[in-house]
């Protein structure tokens, strides 16, 4: 009886750890699914997401993966209510994405909380892998000190030395607004103004008035997507006469707007469809067939993102948050995309950024040829250096 019973106990727990193994692996991506941001991330991120996930078969340890959406409307009370729903009540083990700045460091504390990870592939606040940096968090998008500070930097040594910004009046654009007036102070420009607006404005022509009125020779505009897109297309109907600088520059932007109107403009990024064999087939044989035009930074993110999460969980062997951190700490960014670089110890990826400047229609020698490369900036100057870091994280060199 007792051989009996020992072999019923061992059939019982071999039946828990099965079950406990096919426990489903939940990827929560959080992101705007019809404001503002959502032509430069959301359903392109959402397939980009699906595209890593098929890649590692739909499973991990036996375990299958499930991905999870969900829409934060860019309000921080509800991207809070959905990623507490889903850590509490839903068993979602990571969340991704969460393009807006806010909402994102809000999650960040809250995954901290409850140690879960937060892959913040569409977030550009510095404060995340900064002054608010936690164990859990790896930030992927280029953050507002690599965006403002490397381009602003470049155009002031280059000769633009009197700025006026309008920024977004929410975490991100303030951030990309501080950042840059630090570079061109630092670089012997100067500042003349700012103005700040609300997220979704229509009418600019208020703060372009005050642009002219500066009497500064450059346009800074720190902010992003349908903002900065309704910011440029009124600054050339009203002939403003100065030079325009994007601080947060999109590839959708550039049909936009009209590449035309675009020509000349200069801002920093860590990737174009168009950069080598590796950027060129993904671009172009695994997202345009589904999405009908090329990925964002935002949407090549998410796929690198997870690429890397789950090649952190292979390698440690468990979902376990401390022990997968640490792999993706150790190990090096790699995937089709052609991704190379590495995750700080403060959680920040870091990527060669490029400074791009986009062709004259006539410079374009097929659809989508819309950037040249001016310089490359290498990862370990373009982002806060770790003797600046407010991070604790960060070892102080």
């Amino acid at each position: 009886m007792r051989v009996v019973a020992a072999l019923f106990s061992l059939l019982m727990l071999s039946s828990i750890a099965v079950a406990q193994e096919a426990k489903p692996l939940r990827i929560g991506l959080l992101t705007d699914m019809n404001g503002p941001y959502t032509d430069n991330d959301g359903q392109g991120a959402i397939e980009a997401a699906k595209m890593a996930i098929a890649d590692f078969g739909g499973k991990i340890l036996g375990r299958p993966i499930e991905l999870v959406l969900g829409d934060h409307q860019n309000k921080t009370d509800i991207g809070m209510a959905v990623a507490r729903r889903w850590y509490d009540n839903e068993n979602v083990d990571v969340i991704m994405d969460v393009n807006n700045s806010a909402v994102a460091l809000a999650v960040s504390w809250l995954t901290k909380e409850k140690n879960k990870i937060l892959l913040a592939t569409s977030a550009a606040s510095v404060d995340l892998t900064n002054k608010q940096c936690t164990p859990n968090t790896v930030q992927w998008l280029s953050d507002t000190y690599a965006l403002a500070h490397n381009v602003a930097a470049a155009e002031t040594k280059a000769g633009a030395k009197s700025w006026f910004i309008i920024a977004a009046d929410y975490a991100y654009g303030k951030s990309l607004q501080e950042e840059a007036t630090r570079a061109i102070v630092e670089n012997g420009g100067t500042v003349k103004g700012f103005v700040r607006h609300p997220m979704g404005t229509a009418d600019f022509s208020s703060f372009i008035l005050q642009a002219q009125g500066s009497g500064a020779s450059v346009l800074g505009i720190a902010n992003v997507s349908a903002d900065f897109i309704s910011t440029v297309k009124q600054a050339h109907e009203f002939q403003l006469g100065m030079k325009i600088v994007g601080m947060h520059v999109y590839i959708l932007d550039v049909p936009a707007i009209g590449q035309a109107a675009m020509a000349g403009l200069q801002f920093v990024d860590v990737f174009y469809w168009d950069m080598d064999e590796k950027s060129r087939a993904w671009s172009q044989q695994r997202f345009f067939p589904v999405m009908k035009r090329m990925p964002t930074t935002n949407q090549v993110n998410a796929y690198q993102a997870l690429i890397h999460y789950f090649r952190a969980v292979q390698a440690a062997g468990t979902t376990d948050t401390e022990a997968v951190m640490k792999k993706m700490k150790e190990l090096p960014l790699e995937d089709q995309t052609g991704s190379h670089g590495y995750v700080r110890a403060d959680g920040r990826v870091i990527r060669d950024m490029y400074l791009f400047e986009i062709k004259s229609p006539a410079e374009s020698k097929y659809p989508w040829d819309y950037y040249r490369v001016i310089k490359t900036l290498p990862g370990e100057t373009g982002y806060v250096p770790a003797s600046e870091s407010q991070c604790p994280l960060l070892a102080k060199k």
